[in-house]
C-alpha cells in the first residue's frame, strides 16, 4: 500500500521510480499507489475506500521525525522539521554543544542547501568532525566542515540498490544501461559535474561516482553514458 503515486516518491523523480515499479509485479507484489490505510486491525488493515485486506503481519514504513521535544526551552534552535540546526561544524546554537546524526540539520556548501540526512551512514560520519573541532586537531588549526557526500542503500527484490549525492539541484540526467535490464546506474550532474548518482547491481559505479562527487572532476555525458566504461574514465 502506498499513499502516493509511485514507491520512494519522496526519495527519486519519477522517470527512475518508474523503472522500479515493475519490480514488484516480478517478484509476484501486488503494489496498490494512492491508498491510503484507514487503520490496522486484528488480522486486517482497513482502507480509505472502505475495503479490508487480510494480514497476518504490517510493515508500517512512515518515514523519521527528530525526538527534540525534550530540548524545548533549551536555547537549542530547532529547525521546522523539529531537527537541531547546526552550522558547518554541526555546533548548535548554544556555545560547546554540537549535534550529529539524523536529529540535526547542517548546511552543505557542496550542495549549497541546508541537508537533512535520515541514514546511519550520516551519524557514521559526523563525530568525527565534531570531535576534531572539540579537540582544536582539525589540519591547520582551521575549524573541521561537515559537508559529507550523502549516502544510502537498500535491498530490493533481490536488487542491491545504491544512491550518493544529492540530486535536487541538478540539470542534467543521464542514465547508463537499460533501466529494464539487471543492473543499470542514473548519473545526475550540475555544470557538467557529478552531484549524485543511483546503482542498481553497480557497486562499482556507487565507489567510483562517490569519488567523482567528492573531486568535483567535471565529466563528459557522452561517455558517462557507456556502461561498459568505468565511470571513473568519464571525465571530461
Amino acid at each position: 500500500m502506498e499513499a502516493a503515486d509511485r514507491p520512494l516518491a519522496g526519495a527519486l523523480p519519477a522517470d527512475v521510480t518508474a523503472a522500479m515499479t515493475a519490480w514488484y509485479a516480478d517478484s509476484g507484489t501486488d503494489l496498490r499507489t494512492r491508498t491510503r490505510v484507514r487503520r490496522v486491525e486484528p488480522g486486517a488493515v482497513l482502507l480509505d475506500d472502505g475495503s479490508r485486506l487480510l494480514a497476518d503481519a504490517v510493515v508500517v514504513g512512515i518515514g523519521a521525525r527528530p525526538a527534540t521535544a525534550w530540548l524545548a526551552g533549551s536555547g537549542v534552535e530547532l529547525g521546522r522539521h523539529g531537527e537541531v540546526v547546526a552550522d558547518a561544524g554541526l555546533r548548535t546554537s548554544l556555545p560547546d554543544v554540537y549535534a550529529v546524526g539524523d536529529c540535526a540539520s547542517f548546511p552543505s556548501g557542496r550542495y549549497g542547501e541546508r541537508l537533512l540526512i535520515h541514514h546511519w551512514d550520516n551519524a557514521l560520519q559526523g563525530p568525527r568532525t565534531v570531535a576534531a573541532n572539540i579537540l582544536g586537531t582539525a589540519a591547520g588549526g582551521v575549524p573541521a566542515v561537515y559537508d559529507p557526500v550523502p549516502y544510502f542503500w537498500s535491498e530490493q527484490f533481490g536488487r542491491f540498490v545504491q544512491y550518493a549525492g544529492h540530486h535536487s539541484g541538478a540539470d542534467t540526467t543521464l542514465w547508463r544501461g537499460d533501466p529494464a535490464g539487471p543492473a543499470w546506474t542514473v548519473c545526475w550532474l550540475r555544470d557538467g559535474r557529478l552531484v549524485a548518482l543511483l546503482a542498481v547491481g553497480r557497486p562499482r559505479d556507487l565507489a567510483q561516482g562517490r569519488r567523482l562527487i567528492e573531486s568535483g572532476t567535471p565529466l563528459d555525458p557522452e561517455l558517462v553514458v557507456d556502461p561498459e566504461r568505468p565511470l571513473k574514465t568519464a571525465t571530461a
